[in-house]
């Protein structure tokens, strides 16, 4: 016969494997949506050293089709500075 404390035992067997069970079903790693195409309004943004010293921030507005330049202000409070814009479909038109 069995006895109590084998019950228990093995109550308490089911009970922990119960808990891995559902923690690891609801332990997901988190879903990457970096870079997905075909949706509106996505921007890509980039650095770039413009010069030993000089770093730049890029963003590329992908449904307008345009280019933003943005620098860090000399006194280094960490803001940024707009400095251009470029026009990506006139950059990339076909020569003629």
């Amino acid at each position: 016969m069995i006895s109590k404390r084998a019950i228990v035992v093995a109550l308490v067997g089911v009970n922990l494997f119960l808990l891995a069970v559902l923690l690891f079903s609801s332990m997901s790693p988190p879903a990457a949506l970096a870079q997905a195409a075909g949706r509106p309004g996505d921007f890509v943004l980039t650095t770039c050293q413009v010069h030993q010293n000089f770093d730049a921030l890029f963003i590329i507005d992908g449904p307008g089709r345009m280019l933003h330049c943005f620098v860090p202000t000399p006194n280094r409070s960490g803001t940024l500075v707009y400095v251009t814009t470029r026009n990506l479909a006139n950059d990339f038109r076909p020569a003629r």
